[in-house]
């Protein structure tokens, strides 16, 4: 069993009275537990970083099997983690020794396992995108979205995996900052973005997003994030759809509605509705 965390500043009132209560049976409701299909394999590399690697590891496996279980039959290479406190988090475009993607994290301390969470499900989700995929260009605000829609997502399923089945029986009091951590991106405000409809903000800052090329700006694509994260959470299964949105692409300098539409034509059938839904966040009506 492991110790309890050293808990960031940021929960430390929140989290002591529940080190309080006696310690709940693992299983002791319904909820079924977290699937070990697919196999992933992560290693933090980077030496001397103050944290207990075994737990570490096991808040970015929780985080990553959020996204990853629903794609049970996609054989992953081992994921390299060279620095947890970078300047910002960022799936590398240098790969490892024997062709590893790695991630580096910008975290406060190596003890912060919401935080830890939040920036690692994000590049992973660059993993199932952009890995061994052509780059989206103008476009690839839209995959920054997605990774930032499918961290928030990770955070709420993860609140409910360690409610029933934490890593360590003692974390399970843990779960529900997870949740309040995804909350903290997930404010109304968000849906307005300078109190305008969606539609109309995006048609002023369309430009804009996709200006940033390799590195959009978060403040702006953060909102398109919130509203991909209203049709996610309806239907997480759809995250499927997230590894066709550059494949095959050949011309990067596409509208963001051509983007989509073609995105469309290489999904699957049971995912092409999902399509239509994120097009109409636009205002798009992608062709059939």
């Amino acid at each position: 069993m492991k110790p309890f965390p050293i808990l960031n500043s940021f929960f430390v009132l929140l989290f002591l009275g529940s080190c309080l209560l006696p310690m709940p049976l693992i299983g002791a409701d319904n909820n079924p537990p977290p699937p070990k299909i697919p196999k992933l394999d992560i290693r933090l590399t980077h030496k001397g970083f103050k944290t207990d690697p075994e737990s570490f590891l096991a808040v970015c496996n929780s985080a990553a099997m959020a996204i990853a279980r629903y794609y049970p039959k996609r054989q992953f290479k081992p994921i390299l983690i060279p620095k947890a406190n970078n300047g910002f988090p960022v799936k590398l475009d240098q790969r490892g020794p024997k062709g590893e993607p790695q991630i580096m994290l910008s975290i406060d301390d190596g003890w912060g396992w919401a935080q830890i969470a939040y920036q690692f499900s994000h590049e992973f989700t660059h993993i199932l995108i952009n890995h061994d995929q052509p780059r989206a260009g103008p476009n690839h605000w839209i995959n920054e979205a997605f990774c930032e829609a499918v961290s928030y997502q990770a955070l709420k399923q993860m609140a409910k995996d360690w409610a029933s089945h934490p890593p360590y029986p003692n974390w399970k009091g843990y779960a529900k900052h997870h949740n309040s951590y995804a909350d903290r991106y997930l404010g109304k405000d968000r849906d307005r973005p300078e109190g305008m409809a969606f539609t109309a903000w995006f048609q002023k800052n369309e430009n804009a997003l996709r200006l940033g090329k390799r590195y959009p700006k978060y403040d702006l694509y953060k909102y398109p994030a919130y509203q991909f994260y209203q049709i996610i959470k309806e239907d997480p299964k759809q995250l499927e759809a997230l590894a066709f949105l550059n494949f095959g692409l050949r011309n990067s300098g596409i509208s963001t509605r051509q983007y989509l539409a073609r995105w469309k034509t290489v999904l699957p059938a049971r995912h092409k509705p999902f399509a239509d839904k994120v097009g109409a966040v636009f205002g798009y009506s992608l062709p059939n």
